[in-house]
């Protein structure tokens, strides 16, 4: 099938799947179910005088379908066939109660179907293992139904009963007929028969949207079977459901309908991340899809579920916000993150008794295709590190899901998220990611890679059914792992298994195609998505088949090269694959027909047919030992050269030296106590403050030791500068380094914003430095108000950062800013005025440091200006003087200025102002802060 049939295809599916987006029940291509269908044949309607089963159709269903053996399908794991058998057992013995108007099966037949489906259900819970069993909801549904069945006076004693009722009761304790009372969706409404008699169902009515109760067939049949009103609307939604679903008429219904934002996302997702360019094929659907998609996370605050008006979920959250971030729709995934992120993974909906897998895996793809991935690395790696622990403690690493079944499609959506990875990594956009994590999800993506061809099976399929949409899984698993260039797999390996894969996937794309492996209440198929993901499948193998192959040929031409060089030409002439055909190649030309370009079906029919086995441990390596001329030891040599050693403790003393030698020094420990008065109003959780504090102090430390350089200081604390032990080198680096190493600290609050916050305060703060220092250097003298810029940027962002990040942790929305950038000014000017006039400071950091700098400070820039045409004090300032005496001189021409005077006055003015402040934050609600009070008054111009 060559490129322009896939596209065509792609734009019949993108056209089936939009056609219905604008109509009123939406769309649903899930496959029948029949325990769905058995809720709804036990639906009875009075007309007049008359009761009747309202849906013969189904319970007709149910007749047509049971098995030979009393039960009905297990589609796909024992669940299903429990399920199943479980309703229509209840359904064929409600009829029997009351036949009605069914005359088409006599009570004998009825009688003796009720007999075989009771043994056949005793078999299946004889031998159920409730421990593995992974499907959402059977916690409550097969003890419902267990209950109602007893009722009917069929009572079933098993092995696994006391387990089941132990997770049952550990599922209601959370649960309470109130919360179903409540404005708030939970999604037990998607269940409600598993309530009956528990629950007044006149009281959740409320809860209807567009006639069904959170898209479910059965849990709108549980409304109309009990509530003491007929509702018309539930009963337009099944017959709706009856003809436009996937049954068509036949009587089947599917557990869930509509799936509206399901089937688009996953659909379109699928065919994007194939490279599939979808806004060229079909313009119009992508438009509907984009505007249907951003509407409905408009409407629900950033998330969705898989339908309108249903409870958000994690997982359709996350696809909705992939497609428009594929399709350059910018959108943001903070109220997903904000809604489902939990301490160590993101739970699919509130209430979830176990994390699923995929979820996560969807969470980690949207947040990779975000406009700035980095902002929302810590989620990030929440996430991959939650799917590699599950993945690594998976026996085989054959992960179980709870929405799809085969361990094919959890490597898939693996091999996704970490090729992306990778690629955002080379491509510097994950700075912060942890190398070691990385490293870690690379080794996994080369094990499954393996694992993935050692089980293709011969006809070139995967899956002991040899399924398509499995088989697609796989391959595409493989082209997301050819991504990784030093992927392990051989090039011919990965390319001849992608290749027989394709081969299988080549018959009708309309037939034959899906298989039960997706999750509802019971398993369920999809055609449009088996359809997407067999499309997906060879639109991207189209891609690795031709890059492996230029980068086969590169390698074979580059080896033949370097071989002639010594006078041999060592081909692989001959060599035979692991599926026994002969690829002859010569001087970079190969008549393999599977290792050339793209094949076609029927090229691949025959490639198939001669090479009927895949034994891929097996195989004939040996021509690889003749493309080396090293010696084992010398490769082995090199290699542990090349080998990167582990960073050590002491390493990483040695750069934080000085870092914290200057740590060891007391100090004022003012912004500690800054933040700790400021988290009185804000109420922040202890280990937020902490975090804050922790990266407060590392960038105060820190900037010291770059200031300390910057302006040549001798003492800092009273003690020695760092760089004076260190050297400048090592001290300027050790600072830098603490500033990325808060950074990191800052990802632990698990919140974007606090990055931006974070780098806009360091810009800030290098500007204040870099004027400050600017207007030294060239001797220029700012005015007063260039002056407070500066101090605003310099030392107001610091206090201003410190609150911001507190305040993240805070429900508190006050605006601090004109307050803390008050305190800020206080602050610098009062340190200002003590370097010139304070006996503590002449211990701590020398008599008028600030002149031996050639420092700008306030009351040098106020006496400067006070008389401009007397140079004597900016002449001392430009000698930068150590003199004591004439620093002394200095410190007399400025009281001649009156200087200390006016500081005096504006420090009050200052005081009084911040003060004020306080009152009114104060009178907003936030109550008194004696604490903010005090800080306030330890900025004074007193000597202590």
């Amino acid at each position: 099938m060559d490129s322009a049939t896939l596209q065509h295809s792609a734009k019949e599916l993108l056209h089936r799947l939009t056609e219905q987006l604008d109509g009123q029940h939406g769309l649903g291509f899930m496959s029948p179910a029949i325990y769905d269908t058995a809720w709804v044949s036990m639906i009875q309607k009075t007309k007049g005088e008359q009761k009747t089963w309202l849906f013969p159709e189904c319970f007709e269903y149910l007749v047509e379908n049971q098995l030979a053996g009393g039960s009905w399908a297990t589609y796909a794991s024992q669940i299903d066939g429990i399920l199943n058998t479980a309703a229509s057992l209840l359904a064929l013995k409600k009829h029997s109660n009351e036949p009605l108007q069914m005359i088409r099966i006599s009570q004998q037949s009825l009688e003796e179907r009720i007999n075989q489906a009771t043994t056949a259900l005793q078999y299946l819970l004889n031998n159920w293992d409730v421990e593995s069993t992974l499907h959402v909801g059977f916690e409550i549904l097969v003890p419902a139904l267990l209950g109602y069945l007893a009722e009917e006076g069929i009572i079933f004693e098993f092995p696994a009963r006391e387990a089941l009722l132990q997770i049952r009761e550990e599922k209601m304790a959370r649960f309470k007929a109130e919360y179903l009372y409540s404005p708030i969706q939970t999604t037990a409404l998607h269940s409600l028969e598993a309530f009956i008699g528990l629950v007044d169902f006149d009281r959740i009515l409320h809860h209807k949207i567009d006639g069904s109760f959170m898209a479910s067939p059965s849990s709108t049949a549980a409304v109309l079977m009990h509530a003491t009103d007929w509702d018309e609307e539930c009963e337009e939604y099944i017959r709706y459901v009856l003809q436009h679903a996937a049954g068509a008429g036949t009587g089947g219904i599917p557990s869930a309908f509509p799936s509206t934002i399901f089937e688009i996302t996953w659909t379109f997702s699928t065919l994007l991340k194939a490279d599939f360019n979808l806004s060229s094929i079909s313009p119009v659907a992508v438009q509907k899809a984009c505007n249907y998609l951003s509407n409905m996370l408009n409407l629900n605050k950033g998330t969705v579920g898989f339908v309108p008006g249903v409870c958000p979920d994690a997982d359709d959250t996350a696809k909705a916000l992939l497609v428009l971030n594929l399709l350059e729709q910018k959108t943001s995934p903070d109220a997903m993150l904000e809604s489902f992120e939990t301490e160590k993974h993101f739970k699919t909906y509130p209430l979830e008794r176990d994390p699923s897998f995929s979820a996560n895996c969807n969470v980690l793809l949207a947040l990779l295709h975000v406009e700035h991935p980095s902002l929302y690395t810590p989620q990030i790696e929440k996430a991959a590190r939650f799917l590699h622990k599950h993945f690594r403690g998976s026996e085989g690493l054959k992960v179980q899901d709870k929405w799809n079944l085969s361990a094919f499609y959890s490597w898939m959506l693996m091999s996704q998220a970490i090729a992306r990875v990778n690629a955002l990594c080379e491509d510097n956009q994950l700075p912060a990611l942890e190398s070691s994590l990385r490293e870690e999800l690379l080794s996994l993506l080369n094990e499954m890679a393996r694992l993935v061809i050692r089980e293709q099976n011969q006809c070139g399929s995967w899956g002991h059914r040899s399924s398509k949409e499995e088989t697609a899984y796989a391959v595409l698993m493989l082209t997301y792992a050819q991504q990784y260039k030093n992927i392990d797999v051989g090039v011919e390996e990965l390319s001849l298994a992608v290749r027989k894969g394709c081969a299988f996937l080549h018959s009708d794309l309309h037939s034959g195609g899906s298989e039960h492996l997706w999750v509802e209440k019971v398993t369920y198929e999809s055609n449009i998505l088996s359809q997407a993901y067999v499309l997906a499948a060879l639109h991207s193998a189209q891609s690795v088949c031709t890059e492996k192959h230029r980068e086969s040929q590169s390698i074979t031409t580059s080896e033949e090269i370097h071989q002639e060089t010594d006078g041999v030409i060592i081909g692989v002439n001959g060599h035979n694959d692991q599926c026994g055909q002969s690829d002859t190649i010569t001087n970079g030309s190969e008549t393999s027909e599977l290792d050339s370009g793209y094949v076609t079906s029927a090229e691949a029919q025959e490639a198939i047919e001669k090479a009927p086995a895949c034994d891929t441990q097996g195989g004939d390596s040996s021509h690889h030992d003749n493309l080396s001329s090293s010696s084992p030891a010398e490769t082995q040599g090199r290699a542990s050269l090349r080998q990167r050693t582990p960073w050590t403790e002491e390493h990483e003393q040695i750069l934080l030296g000085p870092f914290d030698y200057l740590e060891s020094l007391p100090g004022k420990n003012m912004r500690s106590q800054f933040l700790q008065a400021f988290n009185l109003w804000l109420q922040a959780p202890p280990e937020h403050l902490q975090i804050v504090e922790r990266v407060i102090s590392m960038l105060h430390t820190a900037s010291l030791l770059v200031d300390d350089i910057e302006d040549s200081s001798v003492l800092r604390r009273g003690r020695p500068v760092a760089h004076s032990i260190y050297g400048v080198a090592q001290t300027f680096n050790s600072g830098n380094y603490v500033y990325f190493l808060a950074l990191r600290e800052i990802y632990k609050l698990n919140n974007p914003r606090a990055i931006e916050i974070f780098v806009d305060a360091l810009i800030q703060l290098h500007r204040g430095q870099g004027m400050d220092v600017f207007w030294r250097e060239s001797l220029i003298c700012p005015t007063e108000q260039e002056y407070l810029d500066m101090v605003a940027n310099k030392t107001g962002a610091l206090f201003c950062l410190a609150v911001d990040l507190l305040q993240l942790g805070s429900p508190v929305k006050a605006d601090f800013t004109p307050l803390i950038q008050q305190f800020g000014m206080i602050f610098q000017i009062c340190d200002d005025y003590l370097n010139l006039k304070s006996t503590s400071y002449l211990q701590k950091k020398g008599l008028c440091e600030d002149l031996t700098e050639g420092k700008f400070s306030f009351p040098i820039i106020h006496s400067i200006r006070a008389n401009p045409s007397n140079r004597q004090l900016i002449n001392v300032l430009k000698q930068k003087p150590q003199d004591e005496e004439l620093k002394r001189f200095a410190v007399a021409y400025m009281e001649s200025t009156k200087t200390f005077e006016y500081i005096r006055e504006f420090v009050a003015t200052l005081q009084a102002e911040a003060s004020d402040m306080i009152v009114s934050l104060e009178e907003q609600g936030l109550g008194e802060n004696v604490a903010v009070r005090k800080i306030l008054a330890r900025m004074s111009l007193n000597d202590e």
